[in-house]
């Protein structure tokens, strides 16, 4: 006998707990009840298990829109769900887009939904979506005041992702990240920034709970969670002590909140000057190193001060240098004869290996100067920290063969390697400085005028 319809068959499930039917239980019921009423499946929409049917009615879930634009494309006649509430608990301004949907492809209302109860008609859609809601919000309400009591409580919150230095339940610290919070707490309260501690980890391949890069943000928020110190948090605020064993005691958990709280008037910077490492002094060959005024206006110094070794003869504005490197850059690379000369070189290096290490230690080495001088670190850390530094650049240039560097895969055309240039980002950038510059002497203005003049320049390729 001829089948009557093409159904879609719909699961979902916000919270995996007992009792509760699973995705694998409800598809199979629901092939059941398609059969029964002699429905042909033409497609299995399964969520993705905790999706909600309340938030969003329905914009959040994927598998629901996909379900939508089969009604509206006539793929699907009807749609097979567990129960009525799988498919939208968001009232009936939840149900309103699978109704349009269905009213667009000219569906009968009474015979467009089904569960394992059988049809569902539009006057019961209706009713069941009132119902439905209201039932969302008291479970939601009830779940509130469970997980309240639990808070005060001292329970652990279990749910989503490990908690980092604890095993799932929180009953048992993990050694080795353990080890790591300690490591890290010592060296933020030591005056070490936390960006030297990612790169450190992610150097050296220490994992996160997801596998992900260390990040700033990610560590800053382990250092500073009360979780760690044995508090229990409800929406934000610490109600009581946890019932699991701290990693730091309070006293320290308080000082890492005050090293690692956001400073308004001295924000960090981030990493906005590519040309640092290539640029020397025209009178006495230091480096140039980062300048930026209280006014955002940035520039090239030979610094003076501790640990700069500077002169402070030199300045030149960045915007009009790093352009000009920039063009000729660019124009070089886009000289066909140029090119071809750069593919008949070996290669001596690519990413992640000594080179990149030395450029790396080098932008480490700016940014520890930076944090001295605006006073985020003391002489004593900065000088320890400088020296160890040094001690690494110097293997690291020692290591270093002077060959070239191998040519990234890069558009033909000047316009387009501009383009590149400026979308690419600042390790681009200096991948592209590093393949055909040395160094960049940097002399002394003619003149106290402030407009960028190339005549300063001395530019210095690799042979």
């Amino acid at each position: 006998m001829a089948l009557r319809g093409r159904a879609a068959i719909y699961a979902r499930q916000s919270i995996t707990r007992e009792g509760s039917a699973s995705l694998d239980v409800q598809v199979e019921a629901c092939r059941e009840a398609a059969a029964r009423l002699k429905l042909d499946v033409v497609a299995e929409l399964v969520e993705a298990p905790s999706t909600s049917g309340y938030s969003n009615r329905g914009r959040n879930r994927p598998k629901f829109r996909e379900l939508l634009d089969l009604i509206r494309r006539g793929e699907v006649d009807c749609v097979v769900a567990y129960k009525t509430d799988r498919l939208s608990r968001g009232g009936g301004p939840g149900w309103a887009p699978r109704v349009d949907a269905f009213e667009a492809a000219g569906r009968d209302p009474d015979r467009a939904v089904a569960t394992t109860d059988g049809w569902v008609s539009e006057f019961e859609i209706g009713i069941r979506s009132a119902m439905d809601r209201e039932e969302s919000k008291k479970t939601s309400d009830r779940m509130l005041a469970v997980r309240a009591r639990e808070a005060k409580e001292g329970k652990p919150r279990i749910g989503g992702r490990r908690p980092y230095g604890y095993s799932r339940d929180m009953s048992e610290h993990v050694r080795e990240e353990v080890e790591r919070i300690e490591e890290a707490a010592d060296r933020v309260l030591a005056g070490e920034s936390m960006w030297s501690i990612c790169t450190d980890w992610n150097k050296a391949g220490v994992p996160t709970v997801t596998g992900k890069a260390w990040t700033v943000q990610t560590l800053t928020s382990i250092l500073t969670s009360p979780r760690i110190a044995g508090f229990r948090t409800h929406r934000g605020k610490v109600v009581g002590e946890g019932q699991w064993k701290r990693i730091i005691d309070e006293d320290r958990h308080d000082a890492l909140v005050a090293a690692l709280a956001p400073r308004e008037s001295k924000p960090r910077k981030g990493r906005t000057y590519p040309l640092v490492g290539f640029l020397v002094c025209g009178k006495c060959g230091g480096p140039l190193r980062s300048l930026t005024r209280e006014n955002g206006g940035r520039s090239y110094a030979c610094r003076k001060g501790p640990g700069m070794g500077g002169c402070g003869g030199i300045r030149i504005q960045a915007n009009g240098l790093e352009a000009y490197v920039r063009d000729l850059i660019c124009g070089m690379l886009a000289d066909p004869v140029t090119r071809a000369a750069m593919a008949e070189l070996a290669p001596a290096s690519t990413p992640g290996t000594t080179s990149d290490a030395l450029t790396d230690l080098h932008l480490r080495r700016e940014r520890l100067i930076d944090l001295y001088t605006d006073g985020d670190i003391d002489r004593a850390t900065f000088r320890s920290r400088q020296a160890r530094l040094d001690e690494q650049i110097r293997v690291a240039e020692v290591d270093q063969g002077n060959g070239p560097v191998a040519l990234p895969a890069i558009p033909a055309s000047f316009d387009e390697l501009v383009a590149m240039w400026e979308a690419s980002g600042i390790d681009f950038q200096r991948r592209l400085v590093e393949i055909l510059i040395e160094s960049v002497r940097v002399d002394s203005a003619e003149s106290r005028r402030r407009a960028f003049d190339p005549s300063r320049l001395v530019v210095h390729f690799h042979a």
